[in-house]
């Protein structure tokens, strides 16, 4: 019986796309962002764009995990957490959020093929096991999405 990776991916559905516990779903938050504003480094933090960036590295890592690919590495995600990003770049938001819908797909299709055993194998590389990464991906997403958030109702009751 697969009832905790079925579990794991109510959540994430919930999360994106539903009627999440602790508010607005990921999509509804996201597009309220306005563009430009994504930009913005308030008091020198990290903006929503390299937030979102950020996120989108750890969804990916963890779908790396899930299904090795041959023309990454760990090292490259561990490269690419916080990258730089050409803040010049005006595509980057909109590549950022096409990114995070195609995870969100991903992770979904790889874990409707799951079962339950995968979740006490330990992840390549790591000293914890699937269970924790799942669980933790989640709360990574909503950590940071509520910065993104928290971010973006400043930026408009700064404007007015």
């Amino acid at each position: 019986m697969n009832k905790e990776i079925l579990f794991i991916i109510t959540q994430l559905k919930d999360a994106y796309e539903g009627e999440p516990w602790f508010g607005r779903s990921i999509i509804e938050l996201l597009q309220e962002v306005k563009e430009s504003d994504a930009f913005i480094k308030w008091n020198d933090q990290h903006s929503m764009l390299e937030l979102l960036w950020h996120i989108n590295n750890w969804r990916e890592f963890t779908i790396y995990s899930l299904e090795p690919d041959e023309e990454k590495s760990m090292k490259y995600f561990e490269q690419n957490d916080w990258s730089k990003l050409d803040m010049n770049d005006k595509s980057l938001w909109a590549k950022g959020l096409i990114g995070f819908a195609e995870t969100q797909h991903e992770l979904i299709n790889i874990l409707q093929k799951q079962n339950d055993v995968i979740l006490d194998k330990i992840v390549p590389d790591r000293k914890y096991n699937f269970k924790k990464l799942l669980h933790g991906l989640i709360q990574h997403d909503i950590y940071h999405l509520g910065q993104i958030a928290y971010l973006n109702k400043m930026l408009l009751s700064k404007r007015g």
